[in-house]
């Protein structure tokens, strides 16, 4: 495979997905029909196959501990009655799916793709293949049901954060408002963040901190004044732990 795959991002990233197999109904459909009739997709899809299959025999699993999970259940109770603070306004995993083990290393790695292995110019020069990749943190947040997906990458030491959103868009007068719930339970604000798109932004150091592998990312809709809110209102749209891959 040549050096430089000649895609857009947005083609490269798209292709990241569609080796990942996350894309569904037009989404998906539109995928396939390019990796048919378009070399260069083709190509992209299957660098991505590659990649993603030797990540994931280098990555292995984790578990976040019990006391970062007791620290998240207890958390989201206290945004309720203590029975259902935790479960989607509109369906969607259960108030102990946090608990599922960290996302498999094949998700992670293509999220990380998407926002890092990314220049802005008109092509996507992949990494070095024999270059070992530097830890991430990256977590994949998403309720099919409402439509709504947030996948994060969190480079350490960048220290940057970035995103990539879908239907995330609050009603006239809220915002939507990205957390970190560390191993101590209680909720930070991350501050705004915008419903549909990419993202990014630099971490402060106390922000750095509490991102780490096993902390929780969540997002709410807040009012909008202009400010970080001192505690999530709920429900809690969406969320999902951090891994390291």
């Amino acid at each position: 495979m040549a050096d430089t795959i000649a895609l857009p991002e947005d083609d490269f990233l798209l292709a990241g997905e569609q080796s990942l197999g996350v894309l569904e109904g037009n989404d998906g459909a539109t995928a396939r029909r390019r990796q048919l009739a378009e070399p260069e997709f083709a190509a992209a899809v299957a660098w991505w196959d590659d990649r993603l299959a030797r990540m994931a025999e280098a990555g292995g699993s984790m578990v976040p501990s019990a006391d970062v999970l007791r620290g998240i259940h207890a958390a989201l109770d206290k945004l309720g009655d203590g029975t259902v603070a935790f479960e989607p306004s509109t369906g969607g995993p259960s108030r102990w799916s946090v608990a599922w083990a960290a996302l498999g290393t094949a998700m992670a790695a293509a999220a990380l793709v998407l926002y890092v292995a990314t220049p802005g110019g008109t092509g996507v020069t992949p990494p070095i293949e024999d270059a070992a990749p530097t830890p991430q943190l990256v977590a994949q947040l998403q309720d099919e049901n409402a439509g709504r997906r947030l996948a994060s990458v969190i480079d350490p030491d960048a220290r940057r954060l970035a995103l990539r959103l879908e239907g995330l868009d609050p009603e006239v007068g809220q915002i939507a408002e990205l957390w970190v719930i560390p191993a101590d339970g209680v909720p930070r604000s991350l501050g705004e963040i915008p419903g549909s798109g990419t993202f990014q932004r630099e971490l402060s150091d106390v922000e750095a901190g509490l991102l780490v592998a096993g902390s929780a990312l969540a997002v709410t809709f807040e009012r909008d004044e202009g400010i970080r809110h001192e505690a999530p209102s709920p429900p809690i749209l969406l969320v999902g732990v951090l891994d390291e891959v």
